[in-house]
């Protein structure tokens, strides 16, 4: 039964397969066979991840956990696909227990991004200090390390808050009635993004405020940036309150992209997530607009990323005059059928034709064709 299994595994059929050695490790138990057992699902498993079926990935992993408990390959499947399936509190046992048996240092810098993002940033910086003590030319982790020290040199002495639904840090000295219109505009964004997009982020959000000064050192964002959403909401706050209107503007459009993010497990593309964040926070698209060159969905993604204000500030205009063309054509549940098809992993251009029945290259030649003029 195991050759058979054997065989069948070569053609990929895992369910087939783990049936054979799960019948050959009851009629005859060893370790080998339990070995096999969790040998198969766990290919099993990481084929189901690779096709985006991330549920039924961490099923898999788990199953052969329970003839192998302590199997790193096993182990690191079921965290990996819990992130993926946006379970993160569900992903970091089985990861930290993968970091104390062995020194990978990916799941050590996966573990910090997500213990930062749970906003406990000691051990965030433990796990990046413990990725370098074994390789200390890893760029990626001195560059993390770097981030996690800028923020908090900063943010040490912010003030926490806590509500139901987000986690406010705040400089002590800002006004406290601006931090109370934040935490009312963030239940309104919270309101208005998922009745409109019909999804909220199923954990609390942690939205940081800097005041004067203090954005540029902890991001290392232009001055000109009014918002960044990295796994927490950043806003850059005066001391005094903004204009009307603006503040509201600015939180739904960073809760809109930390919704889309945890929508599409991080698969929407940059002029997506900027297109549609516009679109929630309220922005029109220009009728008239027109550009000399012939854009393309790839050529929005470079304007947007561009260093030059003016070339972003372009790119901003063409993603939300597209995204207000699709929504246009499908209304928001097409864009959240889009959102569903990029997080079980389906490639860009074959989720747009299935959700709204025309290739990409299709919509990009009538958007060609209106934006050349």
């Amino acid at each position: 039964m195991t050759r058979e299994g054997l065989a069948l595994h070569a053609g990929e059929e895992f369910a087939a397969t783990c049936d054979r050695l799960t019948e050959a490790a009851h009629d005859e138990p060893s370790p080998s066979r339990r070995e096999d057992v969790g040998w198969c699902f766990e290919s099993w498993g990481w084929q189901a991840l690779r096709e985006g079926r991330a549920e039924e990935a961490m099923a898999l992993f788990q199953h052969g956990l329970r003839e192998l408990p302590a199997s790193p390959g096993l182990l690191r499947g079921l965290g990996l696909s819990a992130v993926h399936a946006g379970r993160v509190d569900e992903a970091l046992a089985p990861l930290e227990q993968v970091a104390r048996a062995g020194s990978d240092a990916e799941v050590r810098l996966l573990l910090a991004h997500l213990w930062d993002r749970q906003d406990d940033a000691g051990r965030a910086r433990a796990h990046v200090r413990a990725a370098l003590a074994r390789d200390p030319g890893h760029d990626r982790a001195r560059r993390l390390l770097a981030k996690l020290d800028r923020e908090a040199r900063v943010e040490t002495a912010f003030v926490r808050i806590d509500r139901p639904h987000f986690v406010v840090k705040a400089p002590p000295d800002m006004d406290p009635a601006l931090r109370e219109r934040v935490l009312r505009q963030l239940d309104a964004a919270r309101e208005h993004v998922g009745r409109t997009l019909g999804h909220v982020l199923p954990d609390r959000a942690t939205v940081v405020l800097y005041g004067a000064g203090e954005w540029e050192r902890v991001t290392g964002l232009h001055g000109w940036a009014n918002g960044a959403f990295d796994g927490k909401i950043r806003l850059p706050l005066a001391t005094a309150l903004p204009p009307a209107g603006e503040l509201t503007r600015l939180i739904v459009h960073e809760y809109a992209h930390a919704v889309i993010h945890q929508r599409s497990h991080g698969r929407a593309p940059r002029w997506l997530q900027e297109g549609l964040a516009q679109v929630l926070e309220g922005s029109t698209a220009d009728p008239m607009l027109r550009v000399p060159a012939q854009p393309t969905l790839a050529g929005i993604e470079a304007l947007i990323t561009d260093a030059d204000p003016a070339r972003a500030r372009t790119g901003y205009d063409l993603a939300l005059w597209v995204v207000t063309d699709l929504v246009d054509r499908g209304g928001m549940d097409a864009m959240s059928a889009l959102l569903l098809r990029l997080r079980d992993g389906e490639p860009l251009g074959e989720a747009m034709g299935r959700v709204w029945g025309l290739r990409a290259s299709e919509l990009e030649h009538h958007w060609r064709r209106l934006l050349g003029g």
